[in-house]
């Protein structure tokens, strides 16, 4: 497949959400693809999120991967297989910001032309705050990337802004840098559905969410698939 091919209105942005545990990757994730807020989560696996969502706009594909907290063995397959990421941290934790610090580093070094959104989640807790926002921000200056402060507790709104901007950035500097984007091959995927999938991991008597184009659960062994079925062009 060619380039320009590749880097089409139709080829999905491919955004990772990275993070520590319980600093409210999925809750995060979930809040801006359906509005809903879901406080509690039960996975030891990432989730693959495939839908069109409006950036600019226009219909965009978009892929989102909720990373699980604990595949840093596996880190350098999401770092290779996304072109944006978001990193998030717990406002309310000191060791998930200094995660978060050593990803933006690993990211400078190792994807220096991606484009990145480091979020502090939590914002409603600041009575319990061990991270303050001009210190993140100054963080997140320092490594070129984007900075916002969110409660995805309290309001979807401050969520879906950031990100709406993020994925904006990110469609134009597609436009601006296609040589350095991967291809859109696909792991090996087992697909369910998004609402009996969401339902087993927020409990049978939530509300059932709004739709979502698609949802894709990768197993441990498929992880290190990921930039191995990018590359095949």
């Amino acid at each position: 497949m060619k380039t320009d091919e590749r880097n089409s209105n139709n080829s999905p942005l491919r955004l990772a959400v990275l993070g520590s545990s319980e600093v409210g990757k999925s809750a995060l994730t979930v809040r801006y693809l359906t509005k809903r807020f879901i406080g509690e989560y039960r996975s030891d696996t990432d989730m693959l999120y495939k839908c069109v969502l409006q950036v600019d706009g226009a219909p965009q594909p978009v892929e989102i991967m909720d990373t699980w907290a604990s595949c840093e063995d596996s880190s350098d397959a999401h770092l290779q297989w996304a072109e944006a990421f978001v990193v998030v941290y717990a406002i309310t934790d000191k060791h998930s910001y200094r995660w978060a610090a050593n990803t933006l580093q690993e990211l400078s070094e190792r994807r220096p032309s991606a484009s990145v959104l480091m979020m502090g989640n939590k914002s409603d807790l600041g009575h319990l705050r061990e991270v303050e926002e001009v210190e993140a921000r100054s963080l997140a200056l320092t490594h070129s990337a984007r900075f916002s402060e969110v409660s995805t507790a309290e309001s979807c709104v401050p969520v879906a802004d950031a990100l709406d901007s993020f994925l904006k950035e990110v469609k134009a500097q597609r436009g601006s840098n296609s040589g350095n984007l991967l291809g859109n091959g696909s792991p090996k995927q087992r697909k369910l559905s998004v609402t009996r999938m969401l339902g087993s991991l927020i409990g049978r008597h939530s509300p059932p969410p709004q739709p979502i184009t698609e949802l894709i659960v990768l197993d441990k062994g498929e992880r290190n698939k990921l930039v191995r079925c990018s590359r095949q062009i």
